[in-house]
């Protein structure tokens, strides 16, 4: 065997296995990619489906200009009242039994964020919940 077929077959081999390392490692991450997206749409209407009356509520506040650049909001009872200078969402448990509940699933989601700084339970939306919101 001569010094150049054994170069020119290196060479090759080298490139063969690049070139298939390269496109398995893009087809792989474009699945992985589509299989995420699949994954949050899921969730996301799941979501809707266990608690549609406090998502649509969510959704309305949202999309309300008043509120355009609100990010938190507080959960307390109808009868009490907060005072805060930032603009903010109030949600009512004695209006929404589960309200709990799917604040704790929204929280394992990813898409909420317990901040309460003392007694008043407050929470901030995630951006990518609120974009959610946002485009529903």
């Amino acid at each position: 065997m001569d010094i150049l077929s054994l170069a020119i077959g290196f060479v090759v081999g080298g490139f063969t296995g690049a070139a298939g390392t390269f496109y398995g490692n893009k087809y792989t991450d474009q699945r992985r990619q589509k299989e995420s997206e699949k994954k949050a749409v899921e969730q996301w209407e799941g979501l809707k489906e266990k608690f549609p009356e406090i998502i649509r509520e969510m959704i309305e506040d949202v999309q309300n200009p008043i509120f355009a650049g609100a990010r938190t909001f507080f959960v307390l009872e109808s009868n009490y009242q907060i005072s805060t200078d930032e603009p903010c969402f109030i949600y009512h448990p004695d209006k929404h039994p589960e309200l709990l509940a799917a604040l704790r699933y929204m929280e394992d989601l990813g898409y909420i964020k317990d901040i309460t700084p003392k007694n008043c339970p407050k929470y901030r939306f995630y951006e990518h919940f609120y974009d959610l919101l946002k485009d529903s």
